[in-house]
């Protein structure tokens, strides 16, 4: 991990670290066997993996056309063989990229309830100041004119109403 210096304030590098830190913390693999799937995942969705397998398929097929004398073909065209090994990887390699889609969801979900916690907090604590602001302004007298909207901002809202709401408009699936 490398350490920068930072021009930022330091809430803002304390923030940046733990971000950083939760971060590492959600891609390090946590068994050997979701290591090796991340590996195979991701390296199956590159160009070098073309690559390879477009140069593994043209010596299939120029060996077994009985271009290379020292080499007796194996496999006669159509490929039987070569067939049912494709066939076989495409069922692996779809397994494995099912498997980190699968590990990448799951801490996707974990971010998205981090961002939940925090943009709850954050509501609360905006609740609260517009409550301390307003209970200030009664205080020294100063005219608030507040129109409904403003009233609304100073309630507290229960998470439970705002989720009673969204499955009462949202369509069933």
């Amino acid at each position: 991990m490398r350490k920068t210096t930072s021009r930022a304030p330091a809430s803002v590098a304390e923030n940046v670290e733990t971000v950083v830190r939760v971060e590492n913390e959600t891609q390090r693999p946590r068994s050997r066997s979701e290591a090796i799937t991340d590996v195979i995942g991701g390296f199956v969705g590159t160009i070098s993996f073309v690559a390879v397998q477009l140069a593994v398929f043209a010596a299939w097929v120029v060996v077994n056309a009985g271009k290379i004398p020292p080499l007796a073909p194996f496999d006669s065209f159509p490929y039987p063989l070569l067939s049912s090994i494709t066939s076989l990887e495409a069922v692996l390699l779809a397994a494995f990229v099912l498997m980190k889609q699968n590990r990448m969801g799951m801490v996707a979900d974990r971010r998205d309830h981090l961002d939940l916690q925090v943009n709850l907090l954050t509501e609360q604590r905006a609740t609260q100041i517009i409550q301390m602001l307003d209970r200030l302004s009664t205080r020294l007298g100063v005219d608030q004119q507040q129109d409904e909207v403003s009233r609304e901002l100073g309630r507290r809202v229960a998470v439970e109403h705002v989720v009673e709401e969204l499955h009462g408009r949202l369509p069933d699936s």
